[in-house]
């Protein structure tokens, strides 16, 4: 099987990494140029819990290098850059070919409908955290009970999906095939919302955000509302695995403890971040299914403010 990644971040060449081994044919699409000249170079270096590989692994700038058709495409682009994504990777599809988003946040699948066509797209959710160390080289923490779960965004699917979830299984990852995938989605969305744009805001890593009694408590009432945006789509969240001894937060020997989620490293490195497609996207629910949504609104107002001031901070 022919498989592109579509955004080879830490989590794309991550995910790439671990498909490289099952036999899959493995390429990379991703514009940072040095990223792609080392991976060509020596092989991606892709750390998992600090146990360093190495995979041979082709990578592009652009899809129409490739010069040829893929049997599946994964998205990890940040949301922002999918349609854009998306009309450059048209080329490689052919009739059946299977779209995969694993991106955060919510709206990703309905672009990828629009180009590929929504018979083909799988949405689905990772459970792990990854950085990029230097070009060629990132780092990811996966623990025993990270899962990589994905399913038809249609809820129909296919036998070339089958066949390509079977690949997943193949290079390791605690998997699964969902009939329904959207109440996980909305679960990973009560993760996210309440921890990615907010770490960026107070300037924190996980572990110290949570730990604050204040931070859980802007987490609950951020996950509050998604849930109950989730509700009024008549999408029922799975509830919050109940916590051993009643611990709070993430225990600082948990190598999580000191993880900057993605949006957070986004706003540490002044970038523009995929707001829209997690706190924003929840606010853009709220308000179709008049659901109240203040929190994630103050959320998505503040990092705005702050990603078009990145100049002008102290």
């Amino acid at each position: 099987m022919k498989i592109a990644i579509i955004g080879a971040g830490a989590m794309g060449s991550t995910v790439g990494g671990h498909l490289s081994r099952t036999g899959a044919e493995v390429y990379f699409v991703d514009p940072f140029q040095e990223h792609v000249d080392a991976i060509n170079e020596k092989g991606l270096i892709y750390e998992v819990n600090g146990t360093e590989y190495t995979a041979k692994i082709k990578a592009y700038t652009s899809a129409d290098q490739l010069g040829e058709k893929m049997d599946a495409m994964i998205f990890l682009v940040k949301g922002l850059y999918t349609k854009g994504a998306a009309l450059g990777a048209e080329c490689l599809a052919k009739e059946r070919t299977v779209i995969l988003t694993v991106q955060n946040g919510m709206g990703n699948a309905e672009i990828l409908s629009e180009v590929f066509g929504g018979d083909k797209i799988m949405s689905g959710l990772i459970e792990f955290g990854g950085k990029m160390v230097e070009p060629g080289h990132v780092s990811a923490l996966i623990s025993p009970t990270s899962r990589v779960m994905i399913g038809a965004a249609n809820r129909k699917i296919t036998p070339e999906m089958k066949e390509f979830a079977e690949y997943f299984v193949k290079a390791g990852f605690n998997f699964s095939l969902e009939a329904d995938i959207a109440p996980l989605l909305w679960y990973k969305m009560t993760k996210n919302c309440s921890g990615n744009p907010v770490c960026g805001i107070v300037r924190l890593p996980l572990g110290p955000y949570q730990a604050a009694g204040e931070g859980r408590d802007i987490a609950e009432k951020v996950a509050d509302e998604v849930r109950r945006v989730a509700a009024a789509m008549g999408i029922q969240v799975p509830p919050e695995p109940a916590k051993k001894g009643g611990q709070k937060g993430i225990s600082p020997e948990s190598p999580m403890y000191s993880h900057l989620p993605s949006t957070a490293q986004d706003m540490y490195h002044k970038k523009k971040t995929e707001i829209d497609f997690l706190n924003g996207a929840v606010v853009r629910y709220g308000e179709k299914y008049q659901v109240p949504t203040p929190y994630n609104r103050l959320i998505t107002d503040l990092v705005k403010i702050i990603e078009n001031n990145y100049d002008n901070q102290f």
